[in-house]
């Protein structure tokens, strides 16, 4: 298992070579590449910029194992959501230059779910939508990865395998963010459980149960001891990723690589407890 994290927080201040270096220091071996900001889905660099990256990352012991692709994934305007739908092209395009095997993904979300007859409404615009992103993912050889998103048809495992089985494409898999279960009021354990195998890749960040704070492990409300356990039970091949990049939010520019190095130490800790339980434990069937 690989610890990665996304680069927001330390990108705007630092910029893209120095953020590798510092995570490369700090004992990162991967980076969740964020596609999100402007300029990684839009034409502000080429393509020979993208494989530049890559080799930079490689002689610094990095890969980018996976991307986020901007969001929101979908407008009430029909001209913003056909914008948009390029945008996540574009970043998937970029997302195969750096060798990332997937890429994150929103579940459009532009129509509350929980409202009368809307969750099957938005389960089969979900479906619409990422049909049309497959054969691009199947172009660029990349994975994508649908998220579990409050207020979506994917903020449970129920919805989110329902989608997956409608799909219907081994192209698709799951980022699991388990922050975001969580804030839903799931037990963060059980719901990887239930989602089982179908999650390729993660989002780890803690939170107090009511504001999504993206915040370090252990500095939250979630049971770490138990969420490692079930990934070691369902045989959990991906990274640990984080996306706590608001625990740095208000750290001093100077004291950012430290943060880096601390926040690290504890991704070790959990990937060896990780470890421990992928021994200890018989994954399920």
């Amino acid at each position: 298992m690989k610890l990665s994290s996304n680069f927001i927080r330390f990108h705007n201040e630092f910029g893209l070579k120095k953020t590798i270096d510092i995570f490369s220091s700090a004992g990162y071996t991967a980076i969740d590449f964020n596609a999100d900001l402007e300029e990684y889905h839009t034409d502000a660099h080429d393509e020979n910029f993208y494989k530049e990256i890559k080799e930079y990352a490689k002689s610094k012991g990095i890969v980018f194992a996976q991307t986020h692709a901007p969001f929101p994934s979908s407008f009430s305007e029909e001209e913003k959501t056909r914008k948009r739908f390029d945008e996540i092209v574009k970043s998937m395009k970029h997302s195969s230059l750096l060798g990332a095997e997937m890429t994150v993904v929103h579940p459009c979300l532009h129509i509350n779910c929980k409202d009368s007859g809307n969750y099957a409404l938005m389960m089969q615009l979900n479906l619409d939508f990422f049909t049309r992103l497959l054969p691009y993912a199947k172009a660029y050889d990349i994975k994508i990865a649908i998220e579990n998103i409050p207020g979506s048809v994917t903020e449970t495992p129920r919805g989110i395998t329902e989608l997956l089985r409608a799909l219907d494409s081994d192209v698709f898999t799951v980022c699991f963010d388990v922050g975001h279960a969580n804030i839903c009021g799931q037990d963060p354990a059980q719901s990887i459980r239930e989602i089982g195998k179908n999650i390729g890749c993660t989002h780890i960040h803690d939170n107090d149960g009511v504001f999504d704070r993206h915040t370090l492990p252990y500095y939250g409300k979630i049971d770490w001891e138990n969420v490692m356990r079930a990934f070691a039970e369902i045989s959990y091949e991906g990274n640990l990723n984080y996306e706590a990049g608001l625990f740095v939010d208000k750290v001093p520019v100077p004291l950012r690589e430290s943060a880096a190095e601390y926040m690290a130490a504890v991704g070790k800790y959990l990937i060896e407890r990780f470890c421990y339980y992928q021994k200890a434990v018989s994954p399920k069937e």
